[in-house]
């Protein structure tokens, strides 16, 4: 049963309304015809706090329903009603900094709960003259909706299930106003970011839906560094599920910055890291060798972790601009084919996930995001990881994503790249299937090497050992790099098969077209660095 309380307004009539549309057990009782505990015996599925003509002090029982059944009950306030949950827990409410009837304005939100899937920005009409006051809004209020003109548009408490709207999704006017109330009908308030600690200590495997709950909580702020550390730690002895890291894999790439380009075909080479092979930047430098054939590349990486040079560490060391903004590195790409997303740029959000993952210490669930997380949303990818039994996951993660092709690729010999010294195993995702088989080194055309003939170093030496590569020495480091750029170019439809891909691979490094992809890509960062 779906509880409405009345505020003495008009307003109450149209939100009956469009809530009937989903829901006919809907019962409406004036602010001043009913108890607290009357409401309690009742016990409604969620309760609606209407708008209404005057404060939040003088709206009967509403303050106090939201303060002692808040805690256990769904309420959702609009406009009066959002005023009061702001005062219940503390919050003043105030003279609007503009009085405003029957306005449309243009709200910004945060994209989750009442709000998932709505258009953002979405334009919204408001009736009020009071409003929170954003620097007495208590800490136990979160805002997830603010007006072009700063005012609070949308809070939600961040421990119970308690969410309100300034604006009125129940006008006509207010784009979406009916999916934001179908999205409070349906959104699952019970569910808490503890519960979902509980459930992976417990052995048992979250739905898509619970695994992005618990990635929003902590891109958020809303999960304390304790929270997620248990979390990361627990699902690891659990093991990640194709589920759960979809979940999370889709938040992340909705909460990144996002990159614009008008190249249809692009690649990226990412892989996990985390293998502890100690191999130089072999992704890192195909993505010049791929590049230099006319296929786009937007790389996306970080700093070390598990290695002693990450994609980012190398970059730098070669003199390239690693900290580009988006648009940057969107028309970076769009100049050049090549662009280099730098992971803290683009998910600024994980800061409150860095300090568990650093002192945990162990491979977790988000090494493998990365690489699924690009801004850019390349459909086509060379995804290396760090162990066999995570390819095919991780491909069905790729196809649930979206990607038209791709090799998720595992070096037996403990490398998050196709190997040079023995077999590796690819699970491919190609029309919407997944195939999984076994390559060598021979299928290339290229010589089986030992694996200590590519280690790698500090970003010093493998920016030196790349540059090497790239000027054309002949070495394990490039035939290490050929076939891994032979094998992209066969996922993006460059080559028909390795050996063609082998074949373009060298003629981009021998005329000098990977090299000048480098060169292009410093002095083209190096214009943004310049101006910061």
């Amino acid at each position: 049963m779906i509880l409405v309380i009345d505020n003495y307004d008009s307003f109450t009539y149209n939100l009956v309304q469009y809530i009937g549309e989903f829901r006919n057990d809907i019962r409406v009782y004036r602010n001043d015809e009913i108890t607290v505990e009357e409401v309690r015996k009742m016990a409604p599925e969620r309760i609606i706090i209407s708008p209404g003509p005057c404060t939040p002090y003088e709206a009967g029982v509403s303050i106090d329903i939201i303060r002692e059944l808040g805690p256990k009950i769904p309420i959702f306030g609009v406009c009066l009603g959002h005023q009061a949950i702001g005062a219940a827990f503390g919050g003043r409410v105030v003279k609007a900094s503009r009085l405003v009837h029957g306005k449309t304005s243009v709200i910004e939100h945060d994209g989750t709960g009442i709000f998932k899937g709505v258009q953002n920005p979405l334009t919204a009409v408001r009736y009020h003259s009071l409003a929170l006051e954003r620097e007495s809004l208590p800490r136990c209020l979160k805002i997830t909706a603010t007006a072009e003109d700063g005012t609070i548009m949308g809070v939600k408490h961040v421990d119970y299930p308690i969410v309100g709207v300034q604006f009125h999704p129940e006008s006509i006017m207010t784009s979406e106003g009916k999916k934001i109330i179908k999205n409070m009908l349906e959104v699952d308030f019970k569910m808490n970011f503890k519960d979902v600690i509980v459930k992976v200590v417990e052995g048992r495997d979250l739905t898509e839906e619970e695994a992005g709950f618990a990635m929003e909580r902590i891109m958020e702020g809303e999960a304390t560094p304790a929270q997620i550390g248990s979390f990361i730690t627990a699902l690891r002895m659990k093991g990640e599920k194709v589920e759960e890291i979809t979940g999370f894999a889709r938040v992340m790439r909705e909460k990144a910055e996002k990159i614009v380009t008008r190249h249809r075909i692009l690649m990226d080479t990412c892989g996990t890291g985390g293998d502890r092979s100690n191999s130089f930047n072999i992704s890192t430098a195909a993505a010049f060798v791929i590049a230099g054939t006319g296929v786009a590349v937007a790389k996306h990486g970080n700093r070390s972790v598990s290695s002693r040079s990450g994609s980012a560490d190398v970059l730098e060391a070669l003199g390239v601009n690693i900290n580009m903004k988006p648009a940057e590195v969107g028309e970076c790409i769009d100049k050049i084919g090549l662009g280099f997303m730098f992971a803290p740029v683009f998910h600024g959000a994980m800061k409150f996930a860095a300090g568990p993952r650093r002192e945990v210490g162990i491979r977790t669930v988000f090494n493998i995001l990365g690489p699924l997380t690009n801004p850019a949303g390349p459909q086509y990818q060379l995804l290396g990881v760090y162990h066999p039994d995570l390819t095919e996951p991780v491909a069905h993660v790729l196809k649930n994503m979206g990607v038209v092709r791709a090799m998720v690729v595992h070096g037996m010999d403990s490398l998050d790249e196709i190997s040079i010294s023995g077999v590796t195993k690819v699970s491919e995702v190609r029309d919407g299937e997944i195939t999984t088989y076994y390559i060598s080194p021979q299928d290339f055309g290229i010589e089986q090497r030992p694996l200590s003939e590519i280690q790698g170093y500090g970003p010093k030496e493998n920016s030196r050992i790349l540059m090497g590569i790239l000027e054309g020495q002949k070495n394990p480091y490039r035939d290490v790099v050929l076939i891994n750029a032979a094998a992209a170019l066969v996922v993006c439809g460059t080559a028909e098969n390795f050996k063609d891909g082998i074949c373009k691979a060298r003629d981009s490094i021998d005329s000098g077209r990977a090299l000048n992809k480098l060169k292009q890509l410093q002095e083209f960062s190096g214009r943004f660095a310049k101006c910061s």
